[in-house]
């Protein structure tokens, strides 16, 4: 579920000063989708490849991170939380240093862009979570129109976020030895003040599974299960079936039939209203990609959508999807209703 809405809402005002980011005229909200393929290549962030698609490398990290994960051992979500290597415990003081370096680092960079994505996680609006993703690059705001669901112009009148993302991923974290942490890059997640920070990595997933990992927290307390699958339906909306796995197993592939409308490739809620979809996008992987059995993803492989950490030819933008010198995970995201 999801829709189509592509909201052009660069003009409107929005205060971050809540958040100790100053306001300025460069701060630009849900720009379109073509003016942010336009951004990404005046930014130098990217290059247009086959069918129009934009081609990005997200550099060091060419997938999540998680061991550099945290969340801030607080009241409010402590006892709710199992901690271990998963859930990582980080306090509350170097959540508030690293917070004030994001800042600061926005703050002195007010002459280039900011760009904000407001929209949705949860297709079902019971359980729906309004976010709110800042970022410095354009292509990382691309990434998250893709991914999350698109809000109708109405629906940002007055919008407010249930949670925020700030991506600072050029900023890394220096004292990551006294702190006791694992390297410098932070992903950190401050459930309490509704607000994640991201630092020392380019690579969108950790704001999809950022947003996932809250959903994870939030929807069974309210007695919905959350579930890291795909989901397809029959031609009459029913006889769900649900795809579980690993990523790389194979969940977008097997629910892109082209026999059974699409739900979702990959992040699911089962509430009492039943089967709703995360996402408002689908997030594939391209290695070794065939038209011939993939021709749903190959065929979403056109303007709007974005591959990451592809090879391919310089001069014609031909990518070569069995070369896996970058990483085997490379991957390309577009809009649900590419399918």
């Amino acid at each position: 579920m999801g829709n189509k809405g592509n909201i052009m809402d660069s003009k409107s005002k929005i205060d971050l000063s809540i958040l100790g980011i100053h306001q300025n005229e460069n701060i630009k909200r849900n720009l379109p989708m073509e003016m942010l393929i336009e951004e990404t290549i005046m930014n130098g962030e990217g290059v247009i490849g086959m069918e129009g698609a934009v081609m990005v490398d997200t550099g060091t990290y060419t997938g999540r991170s998680p061991n550099d994960k945290y969340f801030v051992d607080e009241p409010s979500s402590s006892n709710n939380l199992w901690w271990g290597p998963v859930n990582r415990k980080v306090s509350e003081n170097i959540f508030n240093e690293l917070y004030e370096k994001v800042i600061q680092y926005y703050n002195g960079n007010t002459n280039s862009s900011t760009y904000i994505f407001d929209g949705f996680a949860g297709a079902d609006i019971d359980y729906r979570l309004n976010v709110r993703i800042i970022a410095k690059k354009a292509w990382q705001t691309h990434f998250c129109n893709n991914m999350f669901i698109r809000p109708r112009q109405q629906e940002l009148e007055g919008f407010l976020p249930d949670f925020t993302i700030i991506n600072a991923s050029d900023v890394q974290n220096d004292n990551f030895v006294d702190h006791g942490l694992n390297s410098e890059t932070f992903i950190l997640f401050h459930l309490d003040k509704k607000i994640a920070i991201i630092g020392g990595t380019e690579y969108g997933g950790e704001m999809k599974k950022g947003i996932f990992s809250v959903l994870h927290y939030i929807l069974p307390l309210q007695g919905v299960l959350s579930m890291h699958c795909s989901a397809n339906v029959d031609k009459n909306g029913g006889n769900t079936a649900l795809f579980f796995g690993l990523s790389g197993t194979g969940k977008t592939t097997l629910s892109t039939d082209p026999n059974r409308p699409l739900i979702g490739d990959d992040e699911h809620g089962w509430s009492e209203n039943g089967i709703f979809n995360f996402e408002g996008g689908c997030y594939a992987k391209v290695i070794r990609l065939n038209p011939e059995e993939e021709p749903g993803i190959y065929n979403a492989i056109r303007n709007g959508a974005l591959l990451e950490n592809v090879v391919f030819d310089k001069k014609n933008g031909t990518v070569d999807y069995d070369d896996d010198s970058k990483t085997e995970n490379t991957r390309v995201s577009y809009p649900i209703h590419f399918i």
